[in-house]
This record gives structure tokens, sequence and C-alpha cells, in this order.
């Protein structure tokens, strides 16, 4: 959830990122937010958590999920089509979160179950 969400996050994030989607030179904040534990790196359980509040600041009408235009200032809206897999127009909890599954696993470069800084500026 860092990048969406971070990169949509971690897109949003997404999402993650995301999206979307830490900029850690830049946003450091970002990081830093969805580092709950202050540990340098960002798990899975916090990765979760940092895309499901990005979800409920974008999620304005709290219907539960994400319209086009609910999310039309996210750093990377082409995310958007690609995370709706039934092309009905909004992003659910349960499309965010398939989308961040795969989003986690590629920005944890080495797969081991956290994402740190020097991986989410990879991921850029």
């Amino acid at each position: 959830m860092i990048k969406i969400a971070l990169g949509f996050a971690l897109l949003l994030a997404v999402a993650a990122p995301a999206t979307a989607q830490v900029k850690s030179d830049v946003a450091p904040e970002r990081f830093d937010a969805a580092d709950t534990n202050d540990d340098g790196k960002v798990d899975r359980a916090e990765y979760d958590g940092f895309v499901e509040e990005l979800v409920l600041l974008y999620d304005v009408d709290r219907d539960e999920k994400l319209s086009r235009n609910e999310v039309s200032d996210a750093r990377d809206v082409s995310k958007f089509d690609k995370i709706d897999a039934n092309k009905d127009g909004y992003l659910t909890i349960a499309e965010i979160d398939a989308f961040t599954d795969s989003d986690f696993a590629v920005m944890d470069g080495n797969s081991d179950g956290s994402i740190d800084r020097d991986e989410a500026k990879r991921s850029r």
C-alpha cells in the first residue's frame, strides 16, 4: 500500500500505489505514515492499514467504494481501469486488495515480507 499507497496506495496505492507510492526523498512523510511502528520498514499489515486510510480519505460519499471522480486527484489515475476488475466504474475494497497484493509483492524486492525505504525508492 506504500507505493499506491504509497503508488495509488503505496494508487491510488489505489493504493497504492497506492499505487500508490512513496517518493522517499521528496515525500518521506508517506513512508513514515505507513511505517506505524517506526522500524524503517512497512510490513503487509502496515501497508494494508495505510491503503485503507487512503480509501477512507478519498471515499467522500462514504459508500465504501471509489468512483473515478473521487480519485481524480490521485497520483496515478491511469491505474483505475486496471484495478476496476468488474468494469463497473467503481473501485471496491476487494478490487483494491487484489491489486495491492501484487503491488506489495513487486515492491518487496527481497521477498522478506516488508518494504524498506530503498525498495520503496526502486519501485517508483
